[in-house]
This record gives C-alpha cells, structure tokens and sequence, in this order.
C-alpha cells in the first residue's frame, strides 16, 4: 500500500510538472537564409553579454571544453534544413566593436562577424557557468550544473536580435525534488556529465530557435 501511494503521488508531480506545452519553434530562418553559428564563448565582462549578467565568483572555463561544446551543438544543427556557415575561434577573436556613443557592444560585434562570412543570421551560444560532475553516474558528490544562453540575431539591417534560448540547471536527486520526476526518467536514472547536461540545453534551442 505504501509503495502504491508513492507511485500515485509520483504519477501526480509528473503530470502537473508536464502539462505545459512548450513554445513552436521559431519561424524567423527562412529555406534561403544563410546562418553563421559562433563558436562557444564565455563571457566574463558585462559588455561580452547579449542579456543577463555574470555571477559572483564565476570561474574560467577551459579553452578545451568550449571545444567540446561546439562539436557537440554542431552535431545537433539539422544540417538538411539550413545552409550553416561555422565560425572559427579565430573569426571571433579581437576586442568588440563600439557603438555611435563610443560603448563596446556585443550585439553589432557579432553582426559584424557574421556579415563578414557571408550570413544574414547568426547563432551565438554563450557558456556562463559550467561545473562538472564530481563521481560516477550511480553516486556523485557534486552534481553537473550548466548556464548557458543561445541567441539568434539578424544581421541584416536593422540589426535585431531576435531571440533568446536560456538553460540553467543543477542536477537535483529525485528524493530531494519530485518535480525533477521527468527528468529523472529521461536521463536514465543516473548522474549525468556537464557536457550531458549542456547538451539538454542544446536541444531545447534547436527547437525554440528552428535550427
């Protein structure tokens, strides 16, 4: 009986926890555009940010896990749906540009960049935070947790930026969060790496961008 009641409650959060629908993809990238995606940053000064803001104490992320972070995303661009022009570490090298006030500014930086390879679109993903799982998939002492925002720009005059998808997430134990129930399911019932993590967050921009 008691096992039966906790099935039943379970069953309950998840239902609450997944009646919302989530948003249609974007319909901003048209068959003939063409879409530049960059690189993998960090941004560490508040003029590098397209929105939010950088937390308190936030550590250097290695030159090669942001490495790892661009193979990954670029293996979940649908490449039969869009023509994808990717962006070198060294095609986004160099100070940002600044605006008509003398300001740095991030946003015509990256339209600069895009409209230099060609694009009419770009995809800019930024990495605010990463921490890696400490331990194995069955026990971990710290858990993986990713910040990480993807932002879809028009470089085209009007630059615009035109949409924003935003992930941010610590993985939780299910004993101490049954709201988590569908993700604990979904991600097999064991810890996952930071990389795993991020790639959650991946999907979930190349649904709400339309990439």
């Amino acid at each position: 009986m008691k096992f039966r009641a906790f099935l039943l409650a379970v069953l309950t959060v998840c239902l609450l926890a997944g009646c919302e629908k989530s948003s249609g993809p974007s319909r901003f990238i048209m068959p003939d555009v063409v879409v530049a995606v960059a690189p993998f940053t960090q941004p560490t000064q508040t003029s590098e940010l397209l929105s939010g803001f950088i937390p308190e104490g936030q550590k250097t992320i290695p030159g090669e896990k942001l490495t790892e972070l661009d193979g990954l995303f670029r293996s979940k661009l649908h490449a039969d749906k869009h023509s994808y022009i990717f962006l070198s570490r060294a095609d986004v090298r160099g100070p940002l540009h600044k605006d008509d006030r003398g300001r740095r500014n991030a946003l015509i930086t990256w339209a600069d960049r895009a409209r230099k390879a060609g694009a009419d679109m770009i995809v800019v993903p930024q990495v605010i935070a990463l921490q890696e799982r400490i331990g194995g998939e069955v026990g971990a002492m710290t858990a993986a947790a990713i910040n990480e925002d993807f932002y879809l720009i028009d470089v085209r005059e009007p630059v615009t930026l035109l949409q924003r998808s935003h992930f941010a997430e610590e993985q939780q134990a299910l004993t101490s969060d049954l709201t988590q129930i569908g993700s604990f399911f979904r991600r097999g019932g064991k810890w996952i790496t930071a990389l795993e993590l991020a790639g959650e967050g991946m999907d979930k921009a190349v649904e709400e961008l339309g990439l």
